[in-house]
């Protein structure tokens, strides 16, 4: 098959600076590496999930591409402990998987990835995933740049920051900060409905989002934003209850 025309000119700055290939097989490192060229400044390989994990802590990548099926640590504990990290709870995880079943891409996506792909798969397709993990990078990269600093308060202020935490607005939306993810029903593997999102937290530097989304099936669930965990829950009314603490 003949590789796509490259995702940006040649020359442009990479939309990535750097990303992490975690596939056993080489050929396939090969075959990303020459898709994502002129997207990802630099790549890190890495040939199980063991290696995986050392390489994303010490390195830092921007983005990591990997398969589930992996010596020594599966993609799916990989996932779930690049979240679990503090050093790589941010980057963004494409799964790109062997692992065909409904039940085995929603795993994929409760464990923490963004995206995940099914071999083989078209190579368009990669690339236009990659693309909107790009977009959706710059985005966050460029909310976070505008928001205001906040100011600095004299020493023994305790009292105006009381105030000013219990004036920052908390509230149910349906166009939050951050964009819903897709994300699929732990049980059926059906895709879940969004419903709303509650944005609260201490104050605006430290907030938080909740994303509530339904199943016909099998209930309710909560999808929070800063750790990436779906969980049940029967919190959930059309109108909106307020997430547990």
């Amino acid at each position: 098959m003949a590789l796509p025309e490259p995702a940006m000119p040649t020359g442009s700055t990479p939309l990535i600076p750097s990303a992490l290939l975690v596939d056993g097989d080489p050929d396939t490192r090969m075959l990303y590496k020459t898709l994502f060229e002129g997207v990802v400044g630099a790549f890190v390989e890495a040939e199980d999930g063991a290696e995986a994990l050392g390489k994303a802590i010490q390195e830092r990548p921007a983005l990591v591409v990997t398969e589930t099926r992996l010596r020594r640590v599966d993609g799916f504990a990989l996932c779930t402990l690049l979240r679990r990290d503090p050093a790589t709870h941010h980057v963004p995880i494409m799964v790109i998987t062997s692992e065909a079943s409904p039940s085995d891409r929603a795993r994929a996506a409760s464990a923490g990835a963004d995206a995940v792909l099914v071999k083989p798969c078209d190579l368009d397709d990669i690339l236009a995933t990659l693309r909107r993990l790009c977009e959706r990078r710059r985005e966050e990269e460029t909310s976070q740049a505008a928001a205001p600093e906040p100011p600095a308060e004299p020493d023994g202020s305790a009292r105006r920051r009381s105030v000013k935490s219990r004036s920052y607005e908390r509230r149910f939306t349906t166009t939050p900060p951050n964009p819903p993810p897709h994300v699929f029903c732990p049980v059926c593997s059906t895709a879940l409905t969004y419903v709303n999102s509650h944005v609260g937290g201490v104050n605006e530097t430290h907030a938080e989002q909740w994303d509530y989304f339904a199943c016909i099936k099998c209930g309710n669930y909560r999808y929070r934003d800063r750790t990436r965990k779906l969980t049940l829950t029967s919190d959930l009314t059309e109108s909106g209850h307020k997430p547990r603490p």
